[in-house]
Formats: structure tokens, C-alpha cells, sequence
């Protein structure tokens, strides 16, 4: 199955039937299932069940499949989910920032919120040291225009983020 993934879109929601639901059903709880199995799972021919799924992926429903990953397994000790607030909050300077965060290979999530702060990032770093270092070199840089950094670490995950949860039944 296809492995490339797709930003998060502001797109309404898809009108999604019981098949549709169930295939994603399927795949979340098994991104390497076979389209043979699939669709035997979901009550379909394989042809149409690949199908279905193609258009899914078309539609940016299913926008990718991937492997979850234990980050310490990797030399994540630290994971932070960090409140980031700008000081200049134009549009040029935002993109600026957006594009150097999503570019930076420690920012593992990023999310523009409301609130005291105008971002929050999920962010990982081998020792509290490194991320340090990352973050006085985020402030130092005029041109990201960041005003504050305020930082929580995890001590435990108690849940870890698997998939989003697929309604029962179409609407």
C-alpha cells in the first residue's frame, strides 16, 4: 500500500457509507493489511475494495500509512509539547516561521492554535542540553519573529496518538 503522507486539510467533512467507514476502520487498525484480506474484512471483491480505497486516498481521507515508531527506541529521550508565541503576527513572518518549523527534523507535530499561545509543537531531542540549544537558536533568529517559548515536558506517555477515531455508522 501506498506510504506518502498529506497535510492535514480545512476541507468540510466527506460523506463517508458503511463500506467506506469500514475500510477505514480496517486500515487504521492495520495500515499493512493486504487488499485481498481487506476485502474480505469489509465484505467486498477485491477490485472495488481497491478502489474504494484509491479514491479515499484521492480524496485526502487516508492521507497516508506509516509505522509507529518508539521514539526513545530512536535516542528521543526529551519529547516537549512546546507553546510558541509571536511577536509579529503578519502574514510573511507566520509562513516564516511555519516553514522553518515544519522543516526542522525535532519538530515531530505543529499545530497554529488560539489562545495565550499561536502555535503548539511536539518536539523530540536526544538530551535536555539539545533542546536547549534548539530552542535559544529558534529565539535568536529575528527573522522567525518568535516573542516566547514556553515548554512542557512529558515524563510518561500514558496514551500515544494511534489514529483518529472512525464514527460507528455513516451519517
Amino acid at each position: 500500500m501506498k506510504t506518502t503522507t498529506k497535510p492535514l486539510s480545512g476541507t468540510r467533512k466527506a460523506s463517508l457509507d458503511r463500506i467506506d467507514l469500514s475500510i477505514l476502520k480496517a486500515i487504521s487498525a492495520n495500515g499493512r493489511v493486504t487488499y485481498q484480506a481487506l476485502s474480505e474484512q469489509v465484505g467486498l471483491s477485491a477490485r472495488p475494495c481497491l478502489e474504494r480505497v484509491r479514491r479515499l486516498e484521492e480524496k485526502g481521507i487516508i492521507r497516508g500509512y506509516a509505522a509507529l515508531v518508539d521514539p526513545v527506541a530512536l535516542g528521543h529521550d526529551i519529547i516537549a509539547m512546546t507553546g510558541i508565541a509571536v511577536r509579529d503576527p503578519s502574514t510573511a513572518m507566520r509562513r516564516r516561521l511555519e516553514e522553518a518549523l515544519c522543516r526542522h527534523p525535532s519538530v515531530v507535530e505543529l499545530q497554529l492554535v488560539n489562545g495565550e499561545y499561536d502555535y503548539i509543537a511536539r518536539i523530540l531531542a536526544p538530551t535536555l542540553a539539545a533542546y536547549e540549544e534548539m530552542t535559544e537558536e529558534l529565539l535568536a533568529d529575528p527573522q522567525l519573529g518568535i516573542a516566547r517559548i514556553h515548554t512542557t515536558f512529558v515524563l510518561k506517555t500514558l496514551k500515544t496518538f494511534d489514529s483518529y477515531p472512525i464514527p460507528a455508522n455513516a451519517e
